[in-house]
Formats: structure tokens, C-alpha cells, sequence
């Protein structure tokens, strides 16, 4: 994990002040619960081996009493509420909140999660994931000051023994501070389109009447872009300040017919969003993004749902040239098939290699067959 040698609270003090020119705004952001600045968002199902490590991670940052942890145990059927209420009986703990629901989906979960936040900021944190050492002596210092109404940051990857083996990098060291989330923003996070809810933090406000989709995979490409319009202002971080762990058997490490429709259901109904206003080129551009995705994960289905895959591509290929006939800000249609053969036959070899090799993942019984429910339910 990064730290800094310098001391990050008093440099992101002194960044606010140079970016803002006053140093007025330095003041606490008041709260309906005095006792707490972030809410955070942390559904959590079958996730029995990583979760205490989660909580953890934000309950021993510093000025962890200012942070209200939200967990919704969504029907787990491990041992995964037993450890979430060890956590919550130790004495730093005792600002964990812990709701248990009949399985219902992470969409659901995290909707119910935001509906009970209290604080004036919103966070996320997936139960199999960690927050950086350092988070809080980041992020609290810009909540104090009320610096913007999203901070953005970069995310690092680790595998399931918490060992660091890639990045995304989803803010350049260049852009780092204060900007205002106009078009040239909406259209850089749409170029760059990582919609992880992880890697921000919110101003709850501006979660008012959206919700996550239920029923579908990558849910956050729906709802993160629609947040994004309302902010007026971002704070942009360089630091990996958020761990995502990559492990066998989560619902998005395979590609099925039901991973296409959700992408492709998200790219029409941003593509209804296109109507005259000043915000088109943003939706097209996401719309762009979403169908684009569809396309990769078809190429990587198995040989056997390939063919319903590629008709849901075409389905919405299909829409796209009817709404693009009288438009003169989109091509009329979308070139796509060869894209997706060069890419099947790159994930077929690579699949290849990887089962001579012994290296495929395979996942526990346990954990495929509850992938495989999650499914069956949303379809």
C-alpha cells in the first residue's frame, strides 16, 4: 500500500487553500448525527473469510469515530453475519450498524444501505475489500472543508492473500485537486468510464431518487454516471487509496448471456437519455462506453450461449440506428462484429494456454453454485 513521507493531512489543508484562495470553507460540515462525517456502504453476502479484514480496515483508520459503517448481511448462508457481529461488539465497533435481509442482490442491499445513511458524506466498501491505511487522513480533511461534492481516487488490486498485483488508474497525477464537474469533466470520466462506487466518496445529497438497478451485473455503470450529473464540483486524488481483492467466483469474473443484457439494457436506456439537451454528448459518449462492454463480454461467453449473446448485441445495435437516423452528433451505425471475433479468438487462446498451464481459477463448489443462483434470480 502507498503512504507519503509528508504529513497528507496538512499538504491536502494547503492544496485546499491554494485551489480555493480562502481559507473560510475549513470548517466542519454539519450533520444530522453529530457523532458522524461518512456513512459507508458495505453489503455483504457469503464473504465469511474476508470480511472482518474489511471492517477492519476502516475501523482502525484514525478519526474512525466519525465514520458510521453500514452493513447489510444480504441472507448470507455462511458464517459471514457471526463475524460482522464479533466486529461490531469490540469497542471500535461500536459505530458499526448491521442490518440483516433475505438475499436479495447487492443492488438491493446497498439501496437499503444508502435510505438509513445519516452522515452528509457517502463512501462504499465491498466486504471482500480494504481501505488504504491512509484513507482517512486523505479523505476527512476535504469532507471538513466541504470541498467538493465527489473525491475521486485511484484503486489498487490484490489477489485473495491481500498481496498488491496491479492498479487502476483512474486519475492522473497531472489532474489532481479541485475542478468543477462540468461537461469537459462528465466527458473525461465518461472517456475513462472505471465506475467502481468504491472509488469515490459523495455528498449523500446527490443520492436522492437514483438507486441501483436490481437484477442486473455491473449495476454501477447505471447509476454512478446519472450521480455524476448532479455534482458541481470533484476533488481529484493520485493515491491508491482503495484495495480491490480479485478472487475466483465472483459474479462478474465470467461472462453468461445474463452479464450482455444487463450492459445492453444499461446502453438503451442511456441512449433515452439523448434528448436535445445540453448533457447529449455525455450520454453518448457513455452509451459508447456501456454497448462497447456488451460487445467484450459476448466475446467472452462460452461456445454455447455465444449465439444468444450476440443477438442481444444486435438487438441494441438495432435501436441505436433507429435513434441515430435523424441525429447529426452520431454515426449511423455501430461497426462491431469483427471486434467481437478478434476478441473471442484472443479470450479463446488465452483460456488455452492458461488450462495447459494450470493456471485457470476455479472457484470453490460452494461459492460457483451461489454465482450461478444470484443469476438465476435476476433473469
Amino acid at each position: 500500500m502507498k503512504t507519503g513521507t509528508h504529513d497528507p493531512t496538512s499538504a491536502t489543508v494547503a492544496s485546499i487553500r491554494n485551489l480555493t484562495g480562502d481559507t473560510s470553507t475549513m470548517t466542519r460540515v454539519p450533520s444530522s448525527n453529530p457523532r458522524t462525517l461518512l456513512s459507508v456502504i458495505i453489503p455483504a453476502y457469503n464473504v465469511e473469510h474476508f470480511i472482518v479484514a474489511s471492517l477492519q480496515s476502516a475501523l482502525s483508520q484514525p478519526r474512525s469515530d466519525e465514520i458510521e459503517l453500514i452493513v447489510i448481511d444480504d441472507g448470507s448462508t455462511d458464517s459471514t453475519l457471526e463475524r460482522i457481529l464479533e466486529v461490531q461488539r469490540t469497542e471500535r465497533g461500536r459505530n458499526i450498524r448491521v442490518i440483516h435481509q433475505e438475499n436479495r442482490g447487492v443492488s438491493a442491499a446497498r439501496n437499503r444501505a444508502i435510505a438509513e445513511a445519516t452522515s452528509p458524506y457517502i463512501g462504499f466498501l465491498d466486504s471482500d475489500d480494504v481501505w488504504s491505511a491512509g484513507f482517512t487522513m486523505k479523505i476527512m480533511p476535504l469532507l471538513d472543508a466541504n470541498a467538493a461534492d465527489i473525491i475521486e481516487f485511484n484503486v489498487g488490486i490484490i489477489d485473495s492473500k491481500g498481496k498488491t498485483i496491479d492498479k487502476v488508474e483512474l486519475i492522473d497525477p497531472a489532474t489532481v485537486g479541485q475542478r468543477p464537474c462540468d461537461l469537459d469533466a462528465l466527458l473525461d470520466f465518461a472517456r475513462v468510464f472505471q465506475v467502481f462506487p468504491v472509488a469515490r466518496v459523495y455528498r449523500r445529497a446527490l443520492w436522492e431518487g437514483i438507486e441501483f438497478p436490481a437484477g442486473r451485473v455491473y449495476e454501477d455503470a447505471a447509476a454512478i454516471p446519472l450521480v455524476y450529473t448532479r455534482a458541481k464540483s470533484l476533488f481529484r486524488l493520485a493515491d491508491d487509496l482503495y484495495f480491490y481483492r480479485r478472487r475466483a467466483g465472483s459474479i462478474t469474473a465470467r461472462a453468461t448471456p445474463y452479464t450482455v443484457t444487463s450492459l445492453a439494457t444499461c446502453a438503451e436506456e442511456t441512449m433515452e437519455r439523448c434528448n436535445g439537451g445540453p448533457l447529449d454528448a455525455f450520454w453518448l459518449a457513455v452509451f459508447h462506453k456501456v454497448f462497447s462492454y456488451a460487445c467484450f463480454q459476448a466475446a467472452r461467453v462460452d461456445g454455447h450461449a455465444f449465439a444468444e449473446a450476440i443477438r442481444t448485441v444486435e438487438a441494441t445495435a438495432a435501436h441505436y440506428r433507429v435513434f441515430a437516423a435523424n441525429r447529426t452528433d452520431a454515426p449511423k451505425a455501430l461497426r462491431f462484429h469483427g471486434k467481437i471475433v478478434a476478441d473471442r479468438r484472443w479470450f479463446q487462446a488465452k483460456r488455452i494456454v492458461k488450462r495447459a498451464l494450470g493456471l485457470e481459477p476455479r472457484p470453490p463448489e460452494k461459492a460457483s453454485r451461489a454465482a450461478s443462483s444470484v443469476e438465476s434470480r435476476a433473469t
